[in-house]
C-alpha cells in the first residue's frame, strides 16, 4: 500500500451517462470511533457527501448520485457501497473490526450487505497464498472462477433487484478479467518469484473493448482493469515520447486524466523510470500545482535512498504491546527479521499466518521477529484488539510518529508491508528483505541459522 498524496489536478464535466439520479440519505452509528469523520465518494476519489461523527458516533448526510457502486470511507478503512436514488440506510459498525461488523438497515440495505459479506469472503477465499497463486495456470483459472461463482450463489441469497443482479454479475466478470491480468504481478507480489504467464493466457483480457464509458464510471473493477491494460502498454514503451505516444492512443478523456494522476504514484524510490514519469506529467499537463508537487516527490526519492547492505541501522525506541519500550539495541547478538505493518493494510495482513510460521520454525534459532506498526495514534487500542485476536508473536512495537518516524524515514518506507533484517552487529542484512510468504525467505533465514 503506497504512502501519497492523491492529487486530482482537474475534474472532467460532462453529461451524466446514467439514468437515474436522486437523493440518497445515509445515517449511522460507529462504535469505539478511531476517526471523527465519515465519506462517500465516487470510483475518481471525488467526495459525493461526509458527516462529521458526534460524541456517541451518531452521524448523517445526504446527496443526490447516480446509480453505481460507490466507496464508504472511515479513517484508513475503505468498503464498496452500492447506491440507488432514494436509498436510506443506516450503517453500523464497530471501528475496531470494520470489515466483519459493518452492517446495513433500511432501504438499498440488502445490496449493501452482500458487498460487505462479499469482500469477507474474498479474504477468506484468496488467504492461503500459495494454493490460490503458486498453481499451473488453469488451477489459477479454476480457482478465480471459484471466486466468481461463490459470489454468483451468495447473490441469489439476497432480497435484491434486478439492476443490482445485472450491474454485479457484470463486476464479477470484470472482476475475474482483472485477477488475468493481474496474475503475473500477483504472484511475483505475494509468492517473490517472477513467471511468465503462456501465450493465449491474456486472451480474454486482449479482446476487451477498454473505451466504454458507462462502465468506466460505474464499475469499480472495469475501471481498474482498462487502467491497468492501459498503464502496462505505458510502462512497457522505451522511453518518454514513446510513453506519449501511448498516452495519446487512449480513446476516453477520462481515462487520460485518471492515469496521468497515477503518474505521480510512479514516481517511486522502487521505480527506475521516475524520471521517465516526472518528465511525462510535464508533457501533458500545465496545471503547476501538479508538476510542483511530482517535481517535490522527485527530488524526495532522489535525496532519500534508504541504507545499503552493511550499513549500521539506526536504532528506534518504541512502546510494546504491555506497554514497555523496546530499543533497537535490546535485540544486540540477534538476527533481526523486522515487518512494518498497519492493521488497515491488507496485503500485510495476508502476511500474518506466514509470519507466525517462520516464527514457529525459528523459535529456538538465534533470531527475533520485530513488528513495528505505522498505525495512527488514535487506532492504539484497534491495533492492540488484532494483536490479541489473531494471536501475533514476537515482539510487537506501536511506531510512535506512523510513517513519520525517524527510523523508517532513514530505511525510506513510504509503502507497506516492508521487511528488514538486520545481522548481530546491528548492521543492515536486508534492506528490502524478502516477505514470510515467499520460499526465499525460509532458505535466507536457514542459511544464516544454521
Amino acid at each position: 500500500m503506497n504512502k501519497f498524496v492523491n492529487i486530482l489536478f482537474l475534474f472532467l464535466i460532462v453529461p451524466s451517462l446514467f439514468a437515474n439520479s436522486g437523493e440518497v440519505t445515509i445515517s449511522g452509528q460507529v462504535q469505539n470511533k478511531s476517526a471523527n469523520s465519515i465519506s462517500i465518494s465516487s470510483l475518481n476519489n471525488r467526495d459525493l457527501m461526509d458527516a462529521e461523527l458526534d460524541s456517541e458516533g451518531k452521524f448523517k448526510m445526504k446527496a443526490t448520485v447516480e446509480d453505481g457502486y460507490y466507496l464508504l470511507n472511515y479513517g484508513r478503512n475503505t468498503a464498496y457501497v452500492y447506491l440507488y436514488p432514494e436509498d436510506n440506510l443506516f450503517i453500523f459498525f464497530d471501528a475496531k473490526f470494520f470489515e466483519n461488523t459493518l452492517n446495513f438497515e433500511g432501504v438499498g440495505s440488502e445490496r449493501n450487505n452482500y458487498l460487505a459479506r462479499k469482500a469477507e469472503k474474498d479474504s477468506e477465499l484468496t488467504k492461503d497464498l500459495e494454493a490460490f497463486y503458486k498453481v499451473d495456470e488453469t488451477k489459477y483459472l479454476s480457482n478465480i472462477k471459484n471466486v466468481k461463482n461463490t459470489h454468483l450463489n451468495a447473490l441469489s441469497t439476497y432480497d435484491v433487484e434486478t439492476f443490482f443482479i445485472d450491474d454485479e454479475t457484470k463486476s464479477l466478470e470484470y472482476e475475474r478479467l482483472l485477477s488475468i491480468q493481474n496474475y503475473e504481478s500477483n504472484y511475483t507480489f505475494y509468492l517473490g518469484d517472477d513467471i511468465e504467464a503462456s501465450r493465449g493466457f491474456y486472451k480474454a483480457v486482449e479482446v476487451l473493448n477498454t473505451n466504454n464509458k458507462v462502465d468506466y464510471r460505474k464499475q469499480p473493477y472495469y475501471r481498474y482493469l482498462v487502467n491497468s491494460i492501459w498503464s502496462k502498454r505505458i510502462d512497457d514503451a522505451s522511453n518518454v515520447n514513446e510513453m506519449l505516444k501511448v498516452l495519446r492512443r487512449v480513446p476516453s478523456q477520462e481515462v487520460a486524466i485518471s492515469l496521468v494522476n497515477g503518474f505521480y504514484s510512479k514516481i517511486s524510490s522502487k521505480n527506475e523510470r521516475s524520471k521517465d514519469y516526472l518528465e511525462l506529467i510535464k508533457k501533458v499537463t500545465s496545471h503547476k500545482p501538479f508538476i510542483e508537487a511530482a517535481e517535490k516527490r522527485y527530488q524526495e526519492v532522489k535525496s532519500s535512498k534508504g541504507l545499503a547492505v552493511g550499513n549500521t541501522s539506526p536504532g528506534f525506541s518504541y512502546e510494546s504491546v504491555d506497554g514497555k519500550i523496546v530499543n533497537l539495541s535490546d535485540f544486540k547478538g540477534k538476527y533481526i527479521y523486522i515487518d512494518v505493518w498497519a492493521t488497515w493494510c491488507a496485503p500485510c495482513i495476508k502476511q500474518i499466518p506466514y509470519l507466525k510460521e517462520l516464527e514457529k520454525r525459528y523459535h529456538n534459532k538465534n533470531i527475533a521477529f520485530v513488528s513495528i506498526s505505522v498505525d495512527k495514534a488514535e487506532v492504539k487500542e484497534t491495533w492492540k484488539q488484532m494483536i490479541k485476536d489473531r494471536q501475533l508473536g514476537g515482539v510487537q512495537l506501536f511506531s510512535d510518529k506512523s510513517f513519520d518516524s525517524d527510523f523508517l524515514n532513514t530505511y525510506a518506507v513510504n509503502s507497506i508491508p516492508r521487511f528488514i533484517i538486520i545481522d548481530p552487529d546491528g548492521k543492515v542484512l536486508e534492506a528490502e528483505g524478502p516477505r514470510p510468504s515467499y520460499d526465499k525467505t525460509k532458505v535466507l533465514l536457514d542459511e544464516l541459522l544454521d
